[in-house]
C-alpha cells in the first residue's frame, strides 16, 4: 500500500476498534459540548495531519533517520509548554534542545548524501515532529477531564476528512485478497500495536505524568529503530549519522538533566 494507503486503512480500522471496545465495556463516550472544537482540533492534528506527514515522510526516508527525527518531539514540546507558559525557562535545557537539534540536522545530511533517505522524507517527518508536540499539548487539558479511551475515540473524528482526502483514491485501489500472512500481520501490529496501545499509553502518561515527561519514553525510539532497519533491511547508519544520533542523545540528556535538576 502507499502511504495515503496505509494511514486511511489504519485509521479506519482503529476507530472502528475503539468504537467496538467503548460499546462492550459500556464506556460513556460524551463530550460537553463547550469542548468539541479543542477535541476535534486536537484529534485532527495527532491522527490526522500528523500521520499524512509522519507516513509521507517514512514512505521516502530509513527507519533510524525517521525515529532519530522524530525523537526530536519531546524537546519541541518542552519549547511549546514554555510558550504557552506550562512550564518555566531552563536554559541549560534550552542549550540542550539547541545541541539535539545540531545532531538532527547532521542525521539528516548523513542520510541524504549517502541516499539512504531523502531530504524531503526527512523534512516530512521533522514537520511530523513540530505537529504531533503541537497536538500533545492540545490535549492535556482535556484529558483532565475525560479518561483517555473516550476521549480518543471521540477525537479521532477530527481526522475524518484530511485523511479521506489524502488516502481516499489510493485505498479504493488496494486488493486485501492478494496480501500474504505478512502483511496482515504488519497491519495488525499498525491497528493494535504502535496504534490502540501506543496512542492510548501516551494519552494515559500525558493525564497522570504531563506532556513533558510522558513524550520524554519516544527517545528510546531511535536506537531500537537503527537496531532492527539493520536487522531487517541491513540499513547501516553512516559515521556522520552516528555523530549526530550522538550529538542528538547528549542533547536531549542535557536538557533532561536540566529539568529534573530544576523539579
Amino acid at each position: 500500500m502507499t502511504p495515503s494507503a496505509v494511514a486511511l486503512v489504519r485509521f479506519l480500522l482503529m476507530w472502528a476498534a475503539l468504537w467496538a471496545i467503548c460499546g462492550l465495556w459500556r464506556i460513556d463516550t460524551r463530550i460537553q459540548r463547550e469542548h468539541w472544537p479543542r477535541v476535534l482540533f486536537a484529534g485532527c492534528m495527532s491522527m490526522g495531519i500528523y500521520m499524512i506527514f509522519f507516513l509521507g515522510g517514512m514512505g521516502q526516508t530509513s527507519p533510524a533517520e525517521g525515529s532519530i527525527i522524530l525523537a526530536t518531539a519531546p524537546i519541541l514540546t518542552y519549547l511549546f509548554s514554555i510558550v504557552l507558559r506550562q512550564e518555566q525557562l531552563q536554559w541549560l535545557a534550552l542549550l540542550g534542545t539547541a545541541i539535539a537539534f545540531g545532531g538532527v540536522s547532521m542525521v539528516i545530511l548523513g542520510g541524504h548524501l549517502a541516499g539512504s533517505g531523502s531530504l524531503v522524507g526527512n523534512l516530512l517527518v521533522a514537520v511530523s515532529a513540530v505537529l504531533w508536540a503541537t497536538s500533545v499539548l492540545q490535549m492535556r487539558p482535556l484529558l483532565q477531564i475525560y479518561q483517555p479511551l473516550p476521549l480518543m475515540t471521540q477525537a479521532m473524528a477530527g481526522a475524518v476528512i484530511p485523511l479521506a482526502i489524502f488516502g481516499g483514491r489510493d485505498a479504493l485501489q488496494i486488493h486485501p485478497e492478494t496480501w500474504n500472512a505478512v502483511t496482515w500481520a504488519n497491519l495488525a501490529q499498525m491497528v493494535f500495536g504502535s496504534g490502540l496501545i501506543g496512542f492510548l499509553g501516551i494519552y494515559r502518561g500525558v493525564r497522570e505524568v504531563g506532556p513533558t515527561v510522558a513524550t520524554r519514553y519516544q527517545l528510546t525510539i531511535p536506537m531500537i529503530a537503527t537496531f532492527f532497519s539493520w536487522l531487517i533491511y541491513h540499513q547501516t547508519p553512516q559515521p556522520l549519522q552516528w555523530l549526530g544520533m550522538v550529538v542528538v542523545i547528549s542533547g536531549i540528556a542535557l536538557a533532561a538533566y536540566a529539568r529534573s535538576r530544576a523539579a
